[in-house]
């Protein structure tokens, strides 16, 4: 077994925005805004005391794209459209070194805010959403709520000797934060499963049957995490949810390296865009391109 240390906020240099897909306009779903919450593999620097999201900074805080783990874009800022006529809004609470909840797998460092803190900081500063399609801000059917977390509950506590009944215990309460947001007029949810981080170069520096047992923890993670949303869904009325595998693109990244400007599957480098991977467990930005366009896809945005 072994740690996983992460930086809450890193350094940014300029990076081309995407463009916007061709079938932006044929969108099944009019979401104006995202609400977002996760770790490193999501988070841009905003702080909810900050400038708000607006149509010429969609992330509201720090300058876009933010303080990503890609020198430039991730899959949320691919998302927003930026300066097109249908840029989404973005209140990213996702934090840098985030576990669900750190009483059950502990952060790098205890100032890391937890999924737990995150819907906190949200319950505290945003919410309730109105019902109501006349408001002019977050409504419950104009706001997409998305999770994403995982990879350091994964990374950090799959080796535990109760990982079987840890993971459940991660997955519940990770649950029990969907709920919250419910409570709180959430009503469009979507989450994404956690990666191979066992094909991290990370990961692969370590001996082959470390990749296959932390490979086998993401498995068992990702069928709880989906049997989790299966129920939540069944208890709570008039909810759309959207279970994301990442997997899939991540293998096609990994499989087909030079197809997305990379060597090889396990070099990574600090300028996002050479490699797959800005670090050895942080993907770059063409993988992130391809959740983007993965997520866009499934949900109709």
């Amino acid at each position: 077994m072994f740690s996983l240390q992460f930086l809450s906020l890193l350094s940014v240099a300029s990076a081309l925005i995407a463009a916007p897909p061709e079938s932006l306009d044929k969108r099944a779903n009019n979401f104006k805004y995202l609400v977002s919450f996760g770790d490193s593999y999501s988070q841009t620097g905003f702080l909810i005391t900050g400038a708000k999201p607006s149509t010429s900074n969609p992330i509201g805080n720090p300058g876009f794209p933010g303080y990503t783990t890609t020198n430039g874009n991730n899959w949320l800022t691919y998302l927003l459209h930026p300066s097109s006529s249908s840029t989404l809004l973005s209140y990213n609470f996702a934090y840098g070194g985030a576990t669900t909840d750190a009483s059950l797998v502990k952060p790098y460092t205890s100032t890391v805010l937890s999924l737990v803190d995150q819907v906190t900081l949200f319950e505290s500063h945003v919410a309730p959403l109105p019902s109501t399609a006349n408001s002019p801000s977050l409504t419950s059917s104009n706001t997409l709520f998305a999770i994403w977390i995982g990879v350091n509950d994964v990374g950090n506590a799959w080796g535990s000797s109760n990982w079987s009944t840890l993971s459940k215990q991660i997955i519940n309460q990770y649950i029990a934060q969907a709920q919250k947001l419910y409570n709180s007029g959430a009503r469009n949810f979507l989450f994404l499963t956690v990666p191979p981080i066992q094909k991290t170069p990370l990961v692969l520096a370590e001996p082959a049957s470390v990749q296959s047992q932390e490979g086998a923890a993401v498995a068992t993670y990702n069928e709880l995490l989906k049997a989790g949303v299966s129920s939540f869904k069944a208890k709570n009325g008039g909810i759309k949810t959207w279970v994301y595998d990442t997997t899939t693109v991540f293998d096609e990244a990994i499989s087909n390296p030079t197809k997305y400007g990379a060597k090889d599957a396990t070099c990574y480098n600090a300028d996002g865009t050479t490699c797959l991977w800005w670090n050895n467990y942080h993907p770059g930005q063409a993988i992130h391109k391809l959740v983007s366009a993965g997520v866009a896809s499934l949900v109709g945005i």
